[in-house]
């Protein structure tokens, strides 16, 4: 329907401008006619002006001839006619040129009427000079006085009775037509200029009218259209659009409508795969964050691991250490004492090895929960006697004194030698660690039921009160500690408290600040029938 409209304005507007355009070409086509024949209307009325110039000049010369006989008369005669004939020639050419009458009640086109003028101006000319030979026979014969008379009958009858007012009627006919055609072509230009304004004000009138018209027939489809994609672009895919037209608005409505249903519905899908793809995303993120809680947990233990080992990795060398010093110093001593501090040696050679294995293992597994302990029965007493001989290698450099209370039977227990070793070497280190130079370490053993109780008491720094419930923790130093070295990293005790504990027992310790603390380990004993098996093996 709008279309519709929309052709009709175009066309109809398209036959305004076609009628203009043929009204402008008709009117010039015109104008130039017009100025065409009022331009051979002055240029004839310009040849009668001459030819009547040029007659009465040839006729005057004519006359002086007869009256005065000469050369240069003669002369001027030829020159007078042949410029005469040259203007009748140039009368005729327009005549010829002229174009033939459209309408016979216009006179200034008549053609047949203007070459019949020209035909009376050459058959007067050429009377003319015939008359004007027999007045000069008459001359040549000596007859004067009839040549004079027939000169003037000529003059009076012939150029003042005919000539003349044949020139003059002429003259005034093309000075009429040349009128007649500047006032048509003024005329034509008003009629011209009329039309032209007629048609732009109706092309203009109806220009606006087919404007206001469609313009009030598009404003509110178009208004409508505007709010709809408004609505769609702020998120509203509920909107649709209401326009009950049956033209093109409707129809882009209805197909803008249709767009508006399946965004809808394609937002709908993408909320739901949304939804499901958070559900995922959330599961996935709770997995990789179990995960990474979990590699943190891997990567602390093995940070603790390796710290532990570094931190166990210094009593056996310092011990070697001192094994080897004391060894050398002594100047005669037997081969039985070299033996033994060889013996030493390699124990802690084999503890040092048990660390570096240790390493290893938690460099490949990535987890201290997967260490595994060597089971086996072992007499807690040989084991401590072997310690305290440590302690007083490592006891000798700040000058203190170990002393060693042990049972002389065999205390049997279940656990990893090399392990409680470690704990005891944890034990002892700190103990010559924190005590004063002079000071006494006392290491006692015992049997108490089905426990086995050793225990080593130092002269040291101790440890405050509020203190002693975290000196087990990882990390932890106390502040008497940290004042007095900065080389620990609270690493030991809780290794000792974890070693402990895998072999179902338990440490703990009393201590008073300044004077000195006491660490107690208490480990199962083997039963009675497995410690009668063991003696019996032996």
């Amino acid at each position: 329907m709008f279309r519709f409209r929309l052709a009709v304005v175009i066309v109809v507007s398209f036959c305004f401008v076609l009628f203009l355009g043929i009204a402008l070409y008709w009117s010039s086509s015109q104008v130039g006619q017009y100025f065409q024949r009022s331009q051979m209307a002055y240029e004839a009325f310009d040849h009668y002006e001459r030819l009547s110039q040029e007659a009465y000049r040839h006729f005057k010369q004519r006359m002086d001839r007869l009256i005065i006989v000469s050369p240069t008369a003669e002369a001027g005669v030829e020159s007078s006619k042949h410029r005469l004939y040259e203007a009748m020639q140039n009368l005729r050419n327009t005549a010829v040129k002229a174009p033939a009458a459209e309408d016979p009640a216009k006179d200034w086109q008549d053609k047949p009427a203007e070459l019949e003028r020209v035909a009376h101006f050459t058959a007067f000319l050429d009377a003319s000079e015939y008359r004007f030979d027999e007045v000069e026979r008459l001359r040549q014969q000596g007859k004067n006085e009839m040549a004079v008379q027939a000169l003037s009958k000529f003059s009076k009858e012939e150029i003042d009775g005919k000539f003349q007012p044949l020139i003059d009627a002429a003259i005034n006919a093309e000075r009429k037509k040349a009128g007649k055609a500047k006032q048509e072509l003024e005329d034509l230009v008003a009629q011209s200029r009329w039309i032209a304004i007629s048609a732009s004000l109706a092309a203009a009138i109806f220009s606006l009218a087919s404007g206001a018209l469609l313009l009030r027939g598009v404003r509110k489809p178009i208004e409508a259209l505007m709010k709809g994609t408004d609505e769609i672009a702020s998120g509203n895919l509920d909107y649709r659009i209401s326009l009950d037209t049956r033209d093109e608005f409707g129809y882009l409505a209805s197909h803008f409508n249709q767009m508006a249903q399946e965004l809808e519905l394609q937002q709908n899908k993408l909320r739901e795969g949304r939804a499901v793809l958070e559900k995922r995303v959330a599961e996935r993120t709770f997995e990789l964050h179990h995960l990474n809680e979990e590699l943190k947990r891997m990567d602390n233990e093995r940070r603790e691991f390796l710290a532990d080992i570094s931190h166990e990795l210094r009593t056996p060398i310092t011990v070697i250490r001192g094994e080897a010093e004391v060894t050398l110093r002594g100047q005669d001593r037997e081969a039985e004492e070299y033996k033994d501090a060889l013996h030493r040696i390699v124990e802690l050679s084999m503890q040092l090895g048990k660390y570096v294995q240790d390493l290893l293992f938690i460099t490949r597994a990535e987890t201290t929960a997967n260490l595994q302990f060597e089971w086996d029965s072992l007499d807690l007493a040989e084991l401590v006697t072997g310690a305290v001989e440590n302690f007083q290698v490592m006891a000798e450099e700040n000058s203190m004194a170990v002393s060693l209370d042990a049972p002389a039977e065999p205390v049997w227990v279940r656990g990893d030698k090399q392990r409680l070793r470690q704990l005891l070497f944890i034990l002892g280190d700190n103990a010559c660690r924190y005590s004063s130079p002079g000071s006494h370490l006392a290491v006692s053993l015992w049997v108490d039921g089905d426990m086995a109780i050793f225990s080593l008491s130092d002269q040291g720094i101790g440890i405050p009160a509020q203190d002693l419930e975290r000196i087990f923790d990882r990390h932890f130093r106390s502040q008497n500690a940290l004042a007095s070295r900065d080389d620990g990293k609270g690493l030991g005790l809780p290794m000792a408290r974890s070693i402990a504990k895998a072999h179902g027992g338990s440490i703990s310790v009393t201590s008073i600040e300044n004077s000195g603390s006491t660490f107690t380990v208490m480990l199962p004993l083997i039963a009675a029938q497995q410690d009668d098996d063991l003696i019996n093996e032996r």
